[in-house]
């Protein structure tokens, strides 16, 4: 049976609402994906509605915790779409002159626009729209070069729109997460749930286990086993995980939640290797 997640919380429906009176206030906008699932968090219904009204910078972020080459694939994928695509790392410290040289190439017009009436150049407003925990406000943080912005590795952290200056001619706004009234498909939903781009409150983890590893070991065949310190070749099943990590409930029984629980900590946190879930399509 397919596991279907739907989350749509009162605090990204409200925040929908006002999306329309803050595009007019932006000159440019930065999109943000997850490197490790760039289709899934790809919110198209907002990103096809901002790409009609703003330039669009795309930013495939956490690509220390994705597939450098499936990334680079990524890259090359969405640059059919997008006047500028940069992967990045809020862990590294490479990246954010590119960024922000690329918001003053893509706001260059506007500052044109202004000169021509007759208006001085000012600092390029700038937001920052993706779905929940893709890494925005980490992102934020790095441009910034302080802790600026409240981080986690839930959904629904961020909950209010904040102006930062991360550059003398930028100004940066950080926004909560945005995600889809409906998610397009259960695959959707699960690969969402494994990063926790969906609140925990969603979904069992137990329940998206089982698709999880499934995925992972047809793209990386080997790679759980060597990295769970699972034997060559053995089952990939919360049973077997469980009973190799010890993870017991009172009275010996197996703690399958724990397991669950454990092994999307770990994907998380780059503990099993750097793994990408999707593959371009076209």
């Amino acid at each position: 049976m397919e596991t279907i997640i739907q989350w749509y919380p009162g605090h990204i429906a409200k925040l929908e609402r006002e999306l329309q009176p803050l595009l007019k206030q932006l000159d440019v906008v930065i999109e943000v994906l997850d490197a490790r699932i760039p289709m899934a968090t790809w919110n198209k219904k907002l990103s096809q509605n901002i790409r009609s009204k703003r330039p669009v910078l795309l930013v495939i972020n956490k690509a220390d915790l994705a597939d450098p080459y499936w990334t680079k694939d990524w890259v090359n994928h969405f640059q059919q779409h997008y006047p500028s695509v940069i992967s990045f790392s809020s862990t590294g410290s490479k990246g954010k002159s590119e960024i922000i040289d690329a918001i003053c190439k893509l706001g260059e017009p506007k500052l044109k626009q202004l000169e021509a009436k007759g208006l001085k150049r000012r600092p390029l407003r700038t937001g920052i729209v993706g779905m929940p925990n893709v890494g925005k406000s980490s992102l934020l943080n790095a441009l910034v070069g302080q802790k600026k912005a409240k981080t986690g590795h839930r959904a629904g952290v961020t909950r209010t729109t904040q102006w930062v200056r991360i550059h003398p001619m930028v100004e940066l706004l950080d926004t909560p997460g945005l995600i889809p009234t409906r998610l397009e498909s259960a695959e959707t939903g699960q690969r969402l749930a494994s990063v926790y781009s969906v609140g925990d409150a969603a979904f069992d983890e137990e329940a998206i286990i089982p698709f999880f590893l499934q995925q992972v070991d047809t793209f990386y065949p080997g790679l759980l086993q060597q990295n769970l310190d699972l034997p060559p070749e053995s089952d990939l099943s919360l049973e077997t995980i469980a009973r190799r990590r010890g993870y017991l409930l009172p009275g010996d029984a197996l703690d399958f939640k724990r397991t669950a629980q454990a092994i999307l900590k770990d994907f998380r946190h780059g503990k099993l290797g750097r793994i990408t879930l999707e593959r371009p399509t076209n």
